[in-house]
């Protein structure tokens, strides 16, 4: 069925594109449609490429978005505008309508790239196309995956990224270190999300040893292999823009103290369980909603209900068999087993309470987990059990480091430990740690679905494997509406700014600037002003950016009020005052400004 590369990709298109209308209803491809991006980080990503396209072709470094910030550093990956879409259409902005957004195509090519890496991934462990096909569509309707589309209210874009992680472990299992593909996959992920970086260095680095102690690699074909992936990840940095921000990249605006903001975002183990969390519907109606703590909405990591019972089954299958190796006489066909493993799963759903229920499907994924070890199950025949062994700590470390420095479960927490200043400096750069458990979550899909296809004779497998998959698909049906209605019922965006004298304000002036400063302003009005500017092709320092040099805005806005203060505003800048007190005291000094006053409700002071 997929036994082409060809075949293998129009499949992974055909059910990428089929994903992609089921989930997001389709509309979103219209490239001039931005109503459904117009709210929270979805109009950071699209207005950071809209201000983007606006400036020169050639600049150094490429990634420079000056005109969005103005004073304040900025650079494309700082709005999470997926800077490798905005290079590519970038060349083309003269040929593209005024409004364009290519944020909607890019959701389909993640679907696209992850059915097709999946559909790889199984490759290397599976030889029955059918169960291939079947894996694939498993893992394409991963609802980590899809929550990302819905993560807040709004979604975040970008991190939907997931095929990064599936195109990383796809590298691994490959017997030959492929050079220029790790290479490509590391620039591919710096100019798509940082995040995903410490992800696929995490699987790189366990390439190299494996390549090195189980393949017999050379050490100076990895010397030279780390030249070319450190050379590309570095230039590739500087071209992109990081560098904007200087030394201050690694820390951003957070501080890092016990019971500061990054240290809210952690995962805890019954996420693998957990149908809900704020914004998204409920992803299954067999499971049972646990409870958790504020922040935990970042470690969203439920299974889905198919993988999670494919699980159980299996857990059961190897018990029963565990017992009939000591008492032979139970010993019965396997398609018995099967039924009698269903029937056991949904008596428990009868006649145990919700909570008792997920406890013990629970209960069976740890008991599965601890059957099929990464370096039992991937093994093959003759080789050393320790051949993934690093693969296996190195995503087990970034599972842990997901809990953050109090690991727990469910809304407990077990305990608090220090943290070393360096490790202390990266929780900074990286601090919505969550995340990080994709990693770990693939792999245990992937694990899922092999070990179903190898605990049962093939046209078995591939029955539970279909049947758990359709249940899969009705059971969070809700949850997917949920999602689709987040994009084909998005409200019409009208900004506003409507007043004539805004138009004329924008022929005569080069910018607009917000005092008190509205950085990363999480009510939404640094977006009102942004669009306006970018409309008019003006500079703005309303932003909202990913990372932002505090110590530098905070100098900015004092040499901001300043000018206020002694009646010197620049007058190519048009300034809208952001808060009634301070209007005020604007109103009260009676500098003779060109214009003062209100204009659609906005505190607007012309020099």
């Amino acid at each position: 069925m997929l036994k082409s590369k060809f075949v293998q990709r129009i499949y992974s298109l055909l059910v990428g594109l089929l994903i992609f209308v089921y989930v997001t209803g389709g509309q979103i491809l219209n490239p001039t449609s931005r109503d459904w991006l117009m709210v929270g980080d979805s109009a950071q990503h699209y207005l950071g490429w809209e201000f983007f396209r606006q400036t020169a072709l050639l600049q150094w470094p490429l990634g420079l978005n000056p005109k969005l910030g103005l004073d304040i550093s900025s650079s494309i990956p700082f709005t999470d505008s997926i800077p490798l879409a905005a290079f590519i259409f970038k060349p083309f902005n003269f040929l593209l309508p005024a409004t364009f957004q290519y944020l909607g195509l890019w959701i389909l090519v993640c679907f696209v790239l992850q059915s097709y890496l999946a559909a790889r991934l199984l490759s290397h462990f599976l030889t029955d196309q059918i169960q291939i096909a079947i894996g694939t569509v498993f893992i394409a309707l991963s609802p980590v995956l899809m929550y990302r589309l819905v993560h807040d209210g709004y979604g975040h874009i970008a991190l939907a990224s997931q095929f990064l992680i599936l195109g990383a472990l796809n590298l691994y299992f490959t017997k030959a270190l492929r050079s220029l593909w790790w290479a490509l996959l590391f620039v591919s992920t710096i100019l798509i999300q940082a995040y995903f970086v410490p992800m696929v260095a995490a699987i790189w680095f366990a390439k190299l040893v494996q390549y090195l102690r189980h393949q017999g690699g050379s050490r100076s074909v990895v010397v030279k292999h780390c030249v070319v992936v450190a050379v590309a990840s570095i230039a590739t940095l500087i071209a992109g823009g990081y560098v904007a921000l200087g030394s201050n990249l690694f820390t951003g605006s957070s501080e890092v103290t016990d019971s500061s903001f990054p240290y809210w975002f952690r995962w805890q183990p019954l996420s693998l369980i957990d149908i809900q969390t704020s914004f998204s519907g409920r992803w299954s109606h067999f499971l049972y909603d646990q409870q958790e703590l504020r922040g935990d909405v970042e470690g969203f990591s439920f299974l889905g209900s198919g993988i999670i019972l494919l699980a159980s089954m299996v857990s059961l299958v190897y018990l029963y068999r565990y017992f009939v190796a000591r008492f032979p006489r139970y010993q019965v066909s396997q398609d018995a087993v099967v039924v009698g493993a269903a029937l056991v799963i949904a008596t428990g759903w009868i006649v145990m309470s919700t909570q008792v229920f997920a406890m013990a499907l629970f209960v069976l994924l740890a008991i599965f987990a601890i059957q099929f070890s990464i370096q039992r199950l991937f093994s093959k025949n003759g080789e050393p059990r320790s051949r993934h062994r690093l693969l296996y700590l190195l995503v087990a470390a970034l599972a842990v480091y997901s809990m953050t420095f109090r690991p727990g479960i469910g809304d407990r927490t077990f305990f608090v430990y220090p943290l070393l200043p360096l490790f202390k400096q990266f929780t900074q750069t990286f601090h919505t740690h969550g995340r990080y458990i994709w990693p770990a979550y693939y792999l245990l899909v992937l694990v899922v679905i092999v070990a179903t296809c190898r605990a049962f004779n093939k046209k078995l497998a591939t029955v539970v494997l279909a049947g758990c998959l359709l249940f899969q698909v009705v059971d969070s049906a809700s949850a997917v509406t949920t999602v689709r209605h987040r994009f084909t019922d998005a409200p019409r965006w009208v900004s506003p700014m409507q007043d004539p004298r805004w138009g004329e304000l924008a022929r005569t002036h080069k910018n607009v600037i917000a005092l008190p400063l509205l950085i990363n302003d999480v009510g939404g009005r640094w977006m009102l002003i942004a669009d306006f500017a970018m409309q008019h092709k003006m500079g703005t320092n309303a932003v909202y950016f990913s990372r932002i040099n505090m110590e530098e805005a905070s100098q900015y806005a004092g040499r901001l009020h300043d000018g206020f203060l002694h009646g010197t505003l620049d007058a190519s800048n048009i300034y809208i005052v952001t808060d009634d007190a301070y209007w005020e005291g604007v109103v009260g000094l009676k500098f003779p400004y060109a214009f003062t006053g209100d204009i659609d409700g906005f505190h607007v002071v012309v020099p």
